[in-house]
């Protein structure tokens, strides 16, 4: 059995789902309903093979000695839950920053044409240039990542006031963002909007505290803790959830949260939080999900063989939502 999040699978699934009647209503339908609004990466995803995923100060190989860019597709964090998300019939819509150029006019006809995500809430630009990624794939499936967010990273507070809190209050069911490429002043604002409203938000820490203070440049610390304390549902990867829990413990002992069970650590984080809920993604140990009333770990599937682990942590976010 093969497990693959990437686009083609999710073009596969679409198909299916096309033919269902409830499906075709929901797309014509997301103009006029509610619907999951996304604040966050949406970009063109560059992909490599590579026969392994050279260390610091290592010389790494392409696969093929003459086959260098595989393939381009559209992706990131935010742009892959929502596609998701619609896929299994939640009305969503993007709120993004894209330039008028070749790949935002690429993510923008993706969404629309292929995934059902409403594009109108978009603000394109001369003056933006469209975020790219550069996604590294070794044989065995597991990737590394290097991103460029590009216009991304214009939003900010002042940002989000001016062309995304109306789209809050008048079209959004629920709201989410991310800790990867959106600046933490844009998401503590895009977040205390939905709260205004009463719009139940969501949170995707996509990298650690550390990546995103200090190799992302995103903000401070304390801002991105005020994210964590005001969104109502948290989505961390478990590498991301661990070093959460060291600042918000001000702990030393690396090694005890470490070696914490999973369901434990997303309980822990849910009451310092004060979160509605907390689920967090664990690779191949699975995940883990802890609400006020439910504490549960759920494990993976057996597989013979990983293709792409790219976007895993996405699609279980959609599947989340459309739950």
């Amino acid at each position: 059995m093969r497990r693959d999040f990437g686009v083609e699978t999710m073009l596969r699934v679409r198909g299916l789902l096309l033919s269902t009647p409830r499906t075709v209503d929901v797309l014509r339908r997301l103009q006029s309903t509610k619907a999951l609004l996304g604040c966050g990466s949406n970009v063109v995803d560059k992909l490599f093979k590579v026969e392994a995923l050279p260390k610091p100060g290592e010389k790494g190989y392409f696969a093929s000695p003459t086959r260098i860019l595989e393939r381009s597709l559209v992706g990131g964090v935010t742009l892959n839950h929502l596609a998701w998300a619609a896929l299994l019939g939640v009305p969503a819509g993007l709120l993004a920053l894209q330039g008028d150029d070749p790949s935002g006019r690429f993510i923008r006809s993706a969404l629309s044409r292929a995934y059902g995500v409403d594009t109108s809430f978009i603000q394109v630009s001369k003056d933006y240039t469209t975020a790219e990624c550069f996604v590294f794939i070794q044989r065995d499936g597991e990737r590394s990542i290097v991103m460029a967010p590009a216009a991304t990273s214009l939003i900010d507070g002042a940002t989000v006031d001016q062309f995304f809190a109306g789209a809050v209050r008048d079209h959004a069911l629920m709201v989410s963002s991310e800790i990867s490429q959106v600046p933490h002043a844009g998401v503590l604002q895009f977040l205390k909007t939905a709260k205004h409203y009463g719009i139940t938000s969501i949170l995707d820490l996509d990298v650690s505290p550390t990546v995103a203070v200090n190799e992302a440049k995103l903000g401070s610390l304390e801002d991105l803790l005020q994210c964590v304390h005001v969104a109502d549902i948290l989505k961390p990867a478990r590498h991301a959830a661990e070093e959460l829990l060291l600042h918000l413990l001000s702990s030393s002992d690396k090694e005890k949260i470490l070696s914490m069970p999973s369901s434990a650590l997303v309980d822990q984080l849910r009451q310092l939080c004060g979160s509605q809920m907390v689920a967090m993604t664990a690779g191949s140990e699975g995940c883990a999900i802890a609400t006020q009333q439910h504490l549960v770990e759920i494990p993976v599937s057996p597989l013979d063989k990983v293709v792409d682990a790219t976007g895993a942590g996405d699609a279980f976010l959609g599947g989340l939502i459309a739950s």
